[in-house]
């Protein structure tokens, strides 16, 4: 296999140093596989706790992305019921449509993709496809990482890395991961820091209990800037056929909505939270059209409010777990509409 920059094996690729102004002229604008959702050339994470659907979003995305042109590739790690879901999704949406004319192929079984020889096998079968894909969802993390320590940074990192090298730049595709979000904190994926920070782009899936409403987070892309939730409702469909027991076969599939989500208050607030709303209303009076604000920042703030260095991650966290803060690289989008 060749390296990224066309590098041979072993030999590392070429450094090519561009002066700024050759840079800035490219004018560079966000390419979407799927306009202000998914980019193009990236690796993204699509996170949340088990029963958010999280696999019926990513199916959602790739069908269109299939339909409009984007050939694509699905590692269905759990397998049963693609079958069911793909049937769902095109008999809500696209009801005459010829699924024979859709580039979009599925494996239904896991594979171990920290071994190089499975991950070598994976990029040969995807090479000799009929079209060229220009994204793979995998489904999910834990399902293609066997043996791998999710808590571990390193182990978690060169994971990403391997992905990043074959799959999005040995082949040109955006990658899209499905993991599960963390037992203590579902507003980020389970595990090692590294699943967080290192993607190109993030999306939080939440649920409220019982209901058939999920929202998708879109405030970290790679070259575009923070845009608000997406909303999906699920809906139930009757496929017209029985199974062998003589019982209706059905699937969900979701159908976006303009509903914004409801955001939580904080309730109860600690002398520590108070102080922090203080200081970030009078951060945004003095930096009205500010998005972004910087862990620098943050840690000033906790600095001269003299917030105890053991209690700045509970009141961080705090304020992420309502989206008045969104980490981000470098530190947080701000979102002062919700203090």
């Amino acid at each position: 296999m060749s390296g990224a920059n066309g590098a041979s094996n072993g030999a590392a690729p070429a450094i090519l140093l561009r002066h700024i102004t050759d840079i800035v002229a490219e004018a560079r604008e966000p390419e979407w596989l799927l306009h202000k959702i998914l980019e193009r050339n990236v690796l993204a994470v699509l996170a949340g706790p088990r029963g958010t659907f999280k696999s019926f979003i990513a199916l959602d995305w790739a069908m269109r992305m299939a339909i409009d042109g984007h050939a694509g590739v699905i590692l269905s790690g759990e397998g049963a019921g693609l079958d069911r879901r793909i049937a769902a999704w095109a008999n809500h949406h696209r009801e005459n449509i010829d699924l024979a004319t859709v580039p979009l192929v599925a494996l239904e079984r896991a594979l171990n993709l920290t071994q190089i020889l499975q991950m070598e096998a994976l990029t040969e079968a995807i090479e000799q496809l009929s079209f060229k894909p220009r994204f793979v969802v995998l489904d999910t993390f834990s399902k293609f990482s066997a043996g791998l320590d999710e808590n571990d940074n390193g182990e978690v990192a060169a994971f990403l890395s391997s992905l990043s090298l074959y799959l999005r730049e040995e082949l040109g595709c955006t990658v899209l991961l499905i993991a599960h979000s963390g037992h203590g904190d579902i507003k980020r994926p389970r595990g090692a820091s590294a699943l967080m920070s290192n993607p190109d782009a993030e999306y939080i899936v939440e649920r409220e209990a019982g209901a058939m409403r999920v929202t998708v987070t879109r405030e970290r892309f790679k070259d575009c800037a923070s845009l608000p939730p997406l909303a999906y409702q699920a809906k139930v469909v009757d496929l017209g056929r029985v199974d062998q027991y003589g019982d209706p076969v059905s699937s969900l599939a979701l159908e976006a909505t303009d509903e914004q989500p409801t955001v939580s208050i904080v309730r109860n607030r600690g002398k520590n939270q108070e102080k922090m709303i203080v200081c970030l209303k009078e951060w945004h009076r003095t930096h009205p059209a500010e998005t972004h604000i910087t862990s620098i920042d943050i840690k000033g703030i906790c600095k001269t409010q003299h917030i105890d260095r053991k209690r700045e991650r509970e009141v961080l966290d705090a304020f992420v777990n309502v989206r008045i803060l969104t980490p981000s690289v470098g530190g947080y989008a701000f979102h002062p509409e919700n203090l």
